[in-house]
């Protein structure tokens, strides 16, 4: 296929097989690729995808390759191999669920200390893998899934920031689209939602219906009106964790390779889209985000300002552990959440610089593996 559209998905971890899985079954001309660790897993899951793209009667190209992510140059040259249109990062040193593998009582304790503080296990890997799409001189453009809310500020100083994350602030708009449809007695097409908010508050949603001690904003329209004042927004959202609620936890990541396909697709097939995503530029928190030929423009809430939408996420952000991100990528971790991973775990970082990420990301991967071993499963 000499016009097939090119995505590599890099990183063969659950997220990323389920949305390079998706991605191959098209009628669309394209040409998708996994990259991953373990040349054996990249094969199969390749394989797998290959097999059941046939079967459904799609004739999508589909290849694997093998790279570790701290190989800077041999990524690179992967990538530059390829020459993708679109890369996919689904790269983490420890994904969000792990810390569920906990006993339930450590594991409540260590919940507590919320998303922020393990940011190092998120941030050291994409940035590798951006420092290898820098080397390779590719010019496609970058989507990331890991917690794209902090990783693509912190990132952005050195010029590093993938272009848009997936997830969070956008797996809970199909619900309250859903839940807003019904309460308007019409079909979720003629329904938009947009919901401005941080990874802590999309965190919240779907298990509490509020967002908590932290900011949000929320517009919902109807055929293009803004109908959001006459709806009871509270008992809408609290709806959510009841009628509306769903599987979640590591089987529910396929709400979150919906989000990823809800970006990645449009993208691909050179169509205009209104989605939500985390860190779009660079910015802190999630948007409602329109994706037109190919470039990204943020939609408010009718009547929310850029700064009224920056200081949400930023609410968001410190109740997620995070006080500051600085200008020259310094992260300021929040004091209380930090008094727990240092009572929990014996780590302590009350600020953090980039170069010092990868240093922190192996001290956290060390501490919390002697934490599983004390504590028990």
């Amino acid at each position: 296929m000499s016009n097939a559209r090119k995505i590599m998905v890099l990183g063969a971890g659950d997220i990323g097989r389920r949305v390079f899985h998706e991605l191959a079954h098209s009628p669309g001309a394209r040409h998708v690729q996994l990259v991953g660790r373990d040349e054996e897993t990249v094969l199969k899951a390749a394989n797998l995808t290959r097999f059941c793209s046939v079967q459904r009667g799609h004739t999508t190209d589909v290849s694997h390759a093998g790279t570790d992510i701290t190989d800077v140059a041999r990524t690179a040259e992967r990538i530059a191999a390829f020459a993708p249109d679109f890369i996919f990062l689904a790269v983490s040193y420890q994904s969000w669920w792990v810390i569920s593998t906990l006993r339930q009582d450590a594991f409540q304790r260590v919940y507590a200390a919320n998303y922020g503080p393990w940011l190092p296990m998120h941030l050291v890997p994409v940035m590798k893998a951006m420092e290898a799409v820098r080397l390779s001189g590719t010019q496609a453009l970058v989507v990331n899934a890991a917690y794209p809310d902090a990783v693509h500020p912190a990132l952005a100083a050195a010029g590093l920031s993938p272009d848009i994350g997936i997830g969070n602030v956008a797996n809970n708009v199909p619900g309250i689209t859903t839940a807003a449809a019904d309460e308007l007695g019409c079909s979720t097409a003629d329904v938009e939602v947009r919901l401005v908010a941080h990874h802590y508050v999309s965190h919240r949603l779907s298990r509490t219906g509020n967002s908590g001690p932290a900011g949000m904003g929320l517009g919902i329209r109807l055929g293009g009106r803004d109908v959001t004042a006459g709806l009871d927004v509270a008992a809408l959202l609290d709806r959510l964790p009841g009628r509306y609620r769903r599987t979640g936890g590591l089987p529910g990541q396929t709400m979150t390779a919906s989000s990823a396909l809800s970006v990645l697709e449009p993208l691909v097939d050179r169509r205009d889209a209104v989605v939500h995503a985390p860190g779009v530029d660079g910015m802190i928190g999630g948007y409602p985000v329109a994706i037109e030929d190919g470039k990204f423009r943020v939609l408010l809430p009718d009547g929310m300002t850029a700064d009224e939408a920056r200081a949400i996420n930023a609410s968001g952000q410190l109740h997620d552990g995070i006080s500051e991100i600085r200008a020259d990528g310094t992260v300021v971790f929040e004091p209380s959440a930090m008094a727990i991973m240092k009572e929990e775990l014996g780590y302590d970082c009350p600020d953090m610089k980039l170069s010092e990420a990868e240093g922190r990301a192996q001290e956290i991967a060390e501490r919390f593996g002697a934490y599983r071993d004390r504590t028990g499963r």
